[in-house]
């Protein structure tokens, strides 16, 4: 999980870059948010996992956490929607 973390934030940091330089576009946005929504979500799938029946009681936040993602998924853009404006850019042929 801390690769996919350290990535993730690594990934924001060159995009925050991008924009402070005024170079920022649409397509690296999408890039992100797609990717660092995808690693929460499995970062928390993984620690429920490792906690096992108790991943999904109140003991532990995990549940609350994965559940909060799912509506990040969602109101951030689709993964399905970042994925079309990424291939956009990389051919040139708008798919929406």
């Amino acid at each position: 999980m801390i690769n996919e973390i350290t990535k993730a934030q690594l990934l924001a940091l060159q995009v925050g870059r991008l924009k402070d330089a005024g170079k920022v576009q649409q397509q690296h946005i999408s890039m992100a948010k797609r990717n660092n929504v995808w690693m929460a979500l499995e970062c928390a799938r993984m620690a429920r996992d490792v906690l096992g029946a108790n991943g999904i009681v109140d003991d532990y936040p995990v549940m609350r956490h994965m559940m909060n993602l799912e509506s990040v998924k969602t109101y951030e853009g689709t993964h399905d929607i970042h994925t079309l404006i990424i291939g956009s850019n990389i051919t040139g042929v708008d798919a929406y």
